[in-house]
């Protein structure tokens, strides 16, 4: 750390002491015509401060430090008092205070009470500058912000940026698709999404398909199967749906677990809204309903899509022969059935699904490559975007408009990112004299916790809004972007991504240990090699949805149909596994959530929210019905 950084830090530090005490309980208000930014004459000028303000004739001018309070929530593995002893927040804090000239003032409420207590602040017309709303407040709430001028248009805000955050946000590759999806009906943006983006990417799509975004190297989903069961009764990997069913049958008739119980099945999530992934991609299914196609931004419903009767009567024969879980969850919800040694397979991304905790040391799991259900219809290939969002933070518009500028710029610089995702410069992480990135082992756990990645051991939309990989796409050390899955192998992927090697992957995996072997690869390197040996035989689907903000029409819709709707393609789809509905009255079923369950007016909602997004990249809008 050099001398400047070191006086810095301490500046910092003594301003700690004298401003905050546990979650920086200050009385301090903001001045009573803070607001006013928003329509001063200097509004959009990067000048922190006139010439003559501060000035004396002895010295160089000072600049007034522009006031911003955070409303958070609570860690829930720290004390506050403990956070603020932590090299990282230090670090942070000089940063936005010294650095973006913001008196930065943060306090905490648990988050079980954030609710509550953000919503008798709304009673009561006493907002804090900044706080959680999206995905907190429901979206007629924030509606209601908006229509009474209680929200801060964001790019209002951004017109105080140094023109670094105002730039990330209007470029369509860089951070576009935050603004879009957080675009309302009057074409402004009144929320921020933490954003949840990785450096490295591949382009998923086909000749056929142009994917919206880019998707994560080792985000492509897939049927993994225990590989170690596979190998235990002398049987390769499945690559048809026949084959498939025949080796989770064997599992079972020859109890590959070794328990004396027929309890081996696959997890097809019955009865939840996620049934159709995993086998449903076979069949030319989404990933779930109501999500948008990738390439066209069209609002998918599996009921209504080629292949659905197929999925079910395939299903339904998995069912009739016990080799299916009934109970239903979110895919990755199951890591407790699958640690009891009875999943044969699941849908699940391959690299994080391979080594999860079996009850048999040496139980793993490899994917099935990308199986076609029924002819005529191209099988789906599940993508995790290398660009996504968690929940979204506000300004008031009685905030200090430069205060909230300056903030946005400290969010979207390099110097936040590294140490929310590395830590602290020449401790936890340098480059060489090469100019290669590398991370140091430190040396204790106080250490560790204290110059490490705060986003791993403090920061999680705490004492900052920073939640999720944060802006990887601007500034992860490692940005590998490929075209194809062949130019990513030839790259060393899915490794490179995480600067390793296949030889330090395999010699990580052995300490933990992992049943690796000297030959073993790692499940999204088998995924990245089906692509290769297909690179046009799938369509891609979606696992996020850019679904922006209801209008209060929408949400009048919403209401009407969501639950009854909902649970009725549930009922549906699940109805048609277990035999308990025909195969035959499909038709007939659709039509009456056509005629009864407003399925239509329902995907025409969805469907505008999605366009609002697409409009904002600038892509083609979908015809609404």
């Amino acid at each position: 750390m050099n001398t400047k950084r070191l006086l810095c830090l301490l500046i910092a530090v003594l301003m700690l002491v004298t401003l905050f005490s546990a979650c920086a309980q200050s009385d301090k208000k903001p001045a009573d015509d803070k607001g006013s930014t928003s329509t001063s004459d200097d509004k959009g000028s990067n000048d922190k401060g006139s010439d003559d303000k501060g000035t004396t004739d002895d010295g160089p001018a000072e600049v007034e430090k522009a006031p911003l309070e955070w409303l958070g929530s609570y860690n829930a593995n720290y004390t506050n008092d403990e956070i603020e002893g932590f090299e990282t927040f230090q670090h942070l804090m000089d940063l936005v205070t010294n650095t973006y000239n913001v008196d930065y003032v943060y306090n905490c409420v648990y988050q079980e009470a954030y609710l509550n207590t953000l919503n008798g602040m709304i009673a009561g017309g006493n907002l804090p500058d900044m706080f959680n709303t999206r995905e907190i407040l429901s979206d007629q709430q924030i509606l209601q912000l908006i229509a009474g001028g209680s929200l801060a248009s964001l790019d209002d805000v951004l017109e105080y940026s140094d023109g670094s955050s105002k730039g990330y946000y209007n470029d369509p590759d860089a951070l576009l698709y935050l603004k879009a999806y957080a675009t309302v009906d009057d074409g402004n943006w009144y929320y921020v999404p933490l954003p949840n983006t990785t450096g490295s990417s591949l382009d998923f799509s086909t000749d056929k398909y142009n994917t919206r975004a880019d998707g994560q190297i080792h985000g492509a989903y897939a049927v993994c199967v225990r590989q170690d069961w596979l190998d235990k009764l002398g049987l390769a990997m499945p690559t048809t749906t026949d084959e498939f069913f025949e080796v989770i049958k064997k599992f079972q008739d020859e109890d590959a677990n070794g328990n004396g119980s027929a309890d081996e099945r696959y997890i097809g999530l019955l009865g939840s809204d996620f049934q159709t992934s995993g086998i449903g991609q076979w069949f030319g299914l989404p990933y779930t309903d109501f999500i948008e196609d990738p390439s066209t931004g069209e609002i998918e419903v599996s009921a209504l899509t080629d292949g659905y009767a197929e999925f079910c009567t395939y299903m339904n024969k998995i069912y009739n022969n016990n080799l299916v879980y009934v109970e239903g969850t979110h895919p990755w919800g199951n890591g407790t059935t699958i640690a009891a040694d009875v999943v044969s397979a699941i849908g699940m991304m391959p690299g994080n699904l391979q080594f999860w905790n079996c009850t048999d040391p040496n139980g793993y799991y490899m994917p099935m490559p990308i199986v076609q259900g029924v002819e005529g219809v191209e099988p789906r290939l599940l993508i995790q975007e290398s660009k996504a969002f968690f929940t979204g933070f506000s300004f008031s518009s009685k905030c200090d408009y430069q205060a909230a500028g300056s903030f946005m710029d400290f969010l979207c610089c390099q110097d936040t990112f590294m140490t929310f995702k590395y830590g602290i410069e020449g401790k936890a992480w340098d480059y060489d004299e090469n100019g290669n990135f590398i991370q140091y082992v430190l040396p204790s756990e106080d250490e560790l916790h204290s110059a490490g990645a705060a986003g791993t051991y403090w920061l999680n939309n705490s004492l900052f809004p920073i939640n999720g990989a944060h802006h990887g796409n601007l500034w992860a050390p490692i940005k590998n972007v490929y075209d194809n899955a062949q130019d990513a192998l030839d790259a060393g992927e899915p490794y490179a991504q995480d600067n390793q090697t296949i030889e330090s992957w395999r010699e990580l995996q052995a300490a933990a240990n992992k049943p690796v072997t000297d030959t073993m690869i790692a499940g999204s390197e088998v995924m990245l090699h089906y692509l290769v040996e297909n690179p046009n035989n799938y369509r891609p689907t979606a696992y996020y949805s850019y679904t922006t903000m209801a209008t209060n029409e929408e949400a009048e819709v919403i209401a009407m149909y969501d639950t009854d709707l909902k649970t009725f393609l549930r009922e549906l789809t699940t109805g048609l596994i277990t035999g308990s509905i025909s195969i035959d009255s499909i038709d007939e079923q659709v039509q009456s959530a056509y005629d009864n369950l407003g399925l239509q007016e329902y995907i025409n909602v969805m469907q505008a929210r999605v366009n609002r997004f697409l409009e904002t990249l600038g892509r083609p809008v979908v015809e609404i019905k």
